[in-house]
């Protein structure tokens, strides 16, 4: 039996590989669809898992271990909550709203990959790792729906009210701004819980 570092660093590199590969197909796919510049984005996203894995990205970043403090907490609170009003009285798809989105996600990723003071990554516990998979299931299930209303619409005339795609599902929704505040700081804080758990490798 292999040792439990030897079982940690290939489950890492299964981990990565399949992230890779995951943001590969979708680029791909986003190709295929005629849309060049959501699949620049996830090529992009490839492109920095691969770096990553390779030891060619260092972001010149350091972080104090996490601890859960208050100050933290309330920090992180009031952020969320401001982001989540400012995104539910923008207009939905609108350039304001595709900045606040993209300025989220480059603020965040150095602080994901900062160097965490050489803290040992900790194992993951079994509730995380249920957690893990039934999310995965879901991301899953949702990929399947998108690629198969794609196919299924492709041909089709008036195809896209007879199949509609997640987002066309969730418009309406998130056209009405009390709920999309609501639905933009559940994603928040469900990032900001990852953003907690640090890098695990």
């Amino acid at each position: 039996m292999p040792p439990p570092s030897r079982r940690r660093l290939s489950a890492t590199v299964i981990m990565r590989a399949g992230w890779t590969g995951v943001l590969l197909i979708t680029a791909v796919f986003h190709v295929v669809r005629g849309a060049p510049v959501d699949a620049a984005i996830y090529a992009l996203g490839a492109v920095v898992l691969i770096f990553d894995a390779f030891g060619w990205l260092r972001i010149p970043l350091r972080m104090p271990p996490d601890r859960d403090t208050v100050s933290r907490r309330v920090i992180a609170g009031t952020l969320i909550a401001v982001a989540s009003l400012t995104l539910g009285v923008t207009r939905l798809y609108s350039p304001a709203d595709t900045a606040i989105v993209v300025g989220l996600g480059v603020l965040l990723l150095p602080v994901a990959w900062a160097d965490r003071g050489g803290a040992a990554p900790q194992p993951l516990s079994a509730v995380i790792r249920r957690t893990a998979v039934a999310w995965s299931i879901v991301i899953v299930f949702g990929c399947l729906w998108e690629i198969g209303i794609f196919f299924l619409g492709r041909d089709l005339t008036g195809s896209e009210n007879a199949f509609p795609a997640l987002s066309d599902l969730l418009d309406p929704l998130l056209a009405w701004p009390h709920a999309r505040v609501v639905l933009v700081a559940c994603w928040l804080l469900g990032g900001y819980a990852l953003l907690r758990r640090g890098r695990q490798s």
